[in-house]
């Protein structure tokens, strides 16, 4: 009795629908979900979704100065990830490297709710040497030097 209801509904079904047109939506449908996911717009409601946590927006850093930044705004967005790498400093763009005044490896990490920003100093190559600060979100559990491999306890 189910396979022939069901054998009825499938051929009404195909009768209504135009193929042509049911492929091209389909096919709409498709590109634009490859192309969210692509420019990442579904991966925060993803994460969202499944409780994971969501990054902070301010960095829990106290560089030496202003965060290295190309557009004037003490923002790290002069900066490959915790890496130091450029700094604008009188409208002109200066490279910039580990600063290893205040801590030995030049950079740290700091515990907050979620994960963890590793921060880094950075000295500039303009005439004042201008210092700057890098810091990158992981929302991984902190590394442990204290495990043989230097793995995460889970």
């Amino acid at each position: 009795m189910l396979e022939r209801t069901t054998r009825l509904f499938s051929e009404n079904l195909a009768r209504a629908i135009d193929r042509r047109s049911f492929l091209k939506r389909v096919g709409e449908t498709t590109f634009a979900g490859v192309a969210a996911l692509a420019a990442g717009h579904l991966v925060p409601a993803m994460a969202a979704a499944g409780g994971g946590n969501i990054v902070p927006k301010t960095p829990q850093c106290a560089p030496p100065g202003p965060y290295c930044n190309i557009t004037g705004v003490s923002e790290p967005n002069g900066c490959h990830g915790a890496n130091c790498f450029q700094h604008m400093v009188g409208g002109q763009v200066y490279q910039c490297r580990v600063y290893y005044s205040f801590y030995q490896a030049g950079c740290w990490t700091t515990s907050v709710t979620g994960g963890y920003w590793t921060c880094c100093d950075c000295r500039c190559t303009d005439a004042a040497q201008t210092t700057c600060g890098c810091a990158q979100f992981n929302g991984s559990p902190a590394p442990r030097p204290d495990l043989p491999t230097g793995g995460s306890a889970a």
